[in-house]
């Protein structure tokens, strides 16, 4: 008789070679071996897997097609096009479809799709989801990778109408690092137009960047603040993450992680959420500013309990009585969308604000930390700091420009891994937030990068 551990073991591989048969029995015909061979922890690029998935999908995102009135499309990674069909269906109103797809095994098909509509849809192989990494290259080598891939996305003023919808499936952290550091530095995607995007994502990456401070400042990070004074967010839905290829390995807490809170939220979904550039960012922050408010965030969060007077008092002595003694009205923020039910979003996260240069912190004193901060206070401080008379020649501005340059002269692969962002950032590590994989970049250096980041 086999022991009882050996017996479960067997047992085990058994149902998963079993269940691996069965899924290549189901989607071998539509789909390359890699994507169905086995599951991964936490892939970058995901696929619709079936038409039922698709048509689940498109029910929820109904209502938020209905009141849009683009009609430009861009689809990421649309594989055997399950979903594509629903946007080749609305064809009064989608009138411009555009396929970027990452893997050749799906070029031929959607090659066939531009022959039957050869004005309305149009296909690109690039990758999308790493359009950090091609930023850094064109940076690196003076390339056109960029504008390249995106030479069929129309253009308009940042504050017009939004340009186009993107949808898709996005698993990597550094694909919405990206899309903050396009906004501040005004590069690659947003200096066409205020796209609007509705993707499903892990939980895990949502939460981190819609959530308060309220969970604790391991997750309420720079990067929670940035994201939420630059994009009006939306939850839609939870999606099963079986609906989408490759699968994904079981969640199994990993020990001494600091982020089994978060992970361990709904492992088994991914969340489909709408997130647009508010259209008034460049009201809020001037475009000039927009480094400088990423270098304060960045700089301050770096740890979310330092208290805020001390600080602001190195670069501004004497600054601390004109924080205390504020006798200006706090104007409060009010819900993007009123008729959005806070109880129904998920777990720690937020739900999405206007923005205000008036929403000081009440009473402020000198033990008042960066982390009991929400964004638009953030924002608010950083207004107020960037009004002072002292500004122009505070020892702030030397330090960013240090900072920019740093970033202008980052070469090497550890940089690269990061999407190309300050050494001394405080932020979530990506490996740990999602498990990520990276076969592109070596163990020594992904050990290296955690220690750094532990630091």
């Amino acid at each position: 008789m086999l022991p009882l551990r050996r017996s479960w073991s067997l047992a085990r591989f058994n149902y998963s070679t079993k269940a691996r048969k069965e899924l290549v029995a189901r989607y071998s015909a539509e789909f390359p071996a890699k994507l169905i061979s086995r599951k991964h922890k936490a892939p970058a690029h995901m696929y619709v897997a079936n038409a039922e998935a698709a048509n689940r999908i498109g029910q929820y995102l109904e209502p938020h097609l209905q009141g849009s009135g683009c009609d430009t499309v861009m689809e990421l990674n649309p594989g055997a096009g399950h979903f594509t069909r629903h946007l080749l269906g609305r064809e009064s109103q989608f009138r411009r479809i555009l396929l970027l797809e990452s893997m050749d095994h799906f070029m031929p098909r959607l090659q066939e799709l531009h022959a039957l509509y050869p004005e309305r849809v149009k296909v690109r192989q690039g990758d999308f989801v790493n359009l950090w990494k091609l930023v850094y290259m064109d940076k690196m080598d003076g390339g056109t990778r960029v504008s390249d891939l995106l030479n069929d996305v129309p253009q308009r003023a940042f504050n017009d109408d939004i340009n186009m919808l993107v949808f898709g499936a996005v698993g990597s952290y550094h694909f919405f690092k990206h899309l903050i550091n396009s906004l501040i530095f005004q590069t690659s995607l947003f200096n066409l137009g205020r796209c609007e995007m509705i993707l499903a994502m892990p939980p895990p990456i949502y939460i981190h960047l819609t959530c308060t401070n309220e969970i604790g400042y391991l997750i309420y990070r720079s990067t929670s603040v940035l994201f939420q004074i630059l994009f009006e967010h939306q939850f839609i839905a939870k999606v099963p993450r079986e609906d989408f290829l490759p699968m994904q390995t079981d969640y199994n807490p990993r020990k001494g992680s600091k982020l089994v809170k978060v992970r361990s939220i709904n492992p088994e979904y991914l969340y489909l959420v709408k997130f647009v550039p508010r259209r008034n960012l460049h009201e809020l922050c001037p475009v000039q500013d927009l480094p400088a408010l990423w270098f304060f965030i960045k700089q301050n969060f770096v740890s979310r309990r330092n208290r805020i007077i001390p600080n602001l008092e190195k670069w501004v002595p004497g600054c601390g009585p004109r924080l205390i003694i504020n006798p200006k009205a706090p104007k409060p923020v009010k819900p993007t969308y009123p008729d959005e039910w806070p109880q129904k979003l998920p777990q720690y996260s937020s739900q999405s604000t206007s923005m205000s240069l008036k929403n000081y912190y009440p009473a402020i004193n000198i033990y008042t930390q960066f982390g009991d901060l929400l964004p638009s206070q953030m924002l608010t401080l950083f207004s107020q700091f960037r009004q002072w008379p002292e500004y122009g020649e505070s020892s702030f501005l030397a330090s960013l420009e240090n900072a920019l340059l740093k970033l202008e002269t980052a070469n090497d692969e550890q940089n690269l891994e990061d999407g190309v962002t300050l050494p001394e950032e405080d932020d979530v590590d990506a490996d740990e937030l999602l498990e990520e994989e990276n076969p592109e970049v070596p163990a020594s250096t992904k050990a290296k990068s955690r220690s750094k980041s532990s630091s």
